[in-house]
């Protein structure tokens, strides 16, 4: 029921699930200004993980909305966006992170500015990647059939599979040494 409650509307049922599921309000205040900063990770993996399985059909029907959920803001992909010099942290930071004594100075503190900005810094970089290559993707349709778009005037893009490729790279990367390290934060979001 709370799937159809949405009418295939993605950014609906995001909604739904945070409404319903406390544990799914990922929402944070920025420190330095007050403002709500909402980032929903589970909830929109939620979303994505059943237009995934599904299809897009059935259960998993979502039309465009889909394309309206972000990356699901966490700390895999960060690590991966910056080993290839998309993310930069500021120095202290970046050695908070690097160092990972697993003592509590090196804990990235949940709400805090740090945290926010390695989240929202993230959705941002993929959602500039995604504009990047929807725009690429419309002048160069030879790369189409790559993405088994071939027939597709506008093949879609969606933060939600470029998140999973991402994710995906920064697993395969995980036992590597010089991958780099994501940051420490005790939270239920991620």
């Amino acid at each position: 029921r709370l799937i159809n409650a949405a009418n295939g509307r993605a950014h609906i049922l995001v909604d739904l699930v945070v409404r319903i599921f406390g544990g799914f309000r990922d929402v944070t205040v920025d420190p330095r200004d007050g403002s709500q900063v909402f980032l929903y990770k589970r909830a929109q993996i939620f979303v994505g993980d059943l237009w995934g399985r599904f299809n897009g059909r059935g259960l998993g029907h979502f039309d465009d909305t889909v394309k309206e959920l972000t990356m699901f803001a966490d700390y895999r992909v960060p690590v991966v966006l910056r080993g290839m010099g998309i993310l930069i942290y500021e120095p202290n930071l970046a050695r908070k992170v690097d160092q990972h004594n697993f003592s509590t100075a090196d804990i990235v503190q949940a709400g805090s500015a740090e945290e926010v900005d390695i989240r929202a810094c993230t959705v941002q970089a993929v959602e500039r990647m995604k504009h990047a290559l929807e725009a690429r993707l419309a002048k160069e349709i030879e790369l189409r059939p790559a993405l088994g778009s071939g027939e597709a005037a506008n093949p879609a893009v969606t933060s939600v599979a470029l998140d999973w490729f991402l994710w995906k790279e920064g697993e395969r990367q995980r036992d590597d040494t010089s991958a780099g390290k994501h940051h420490r934060t005790l939270t239920v979001f991620y």
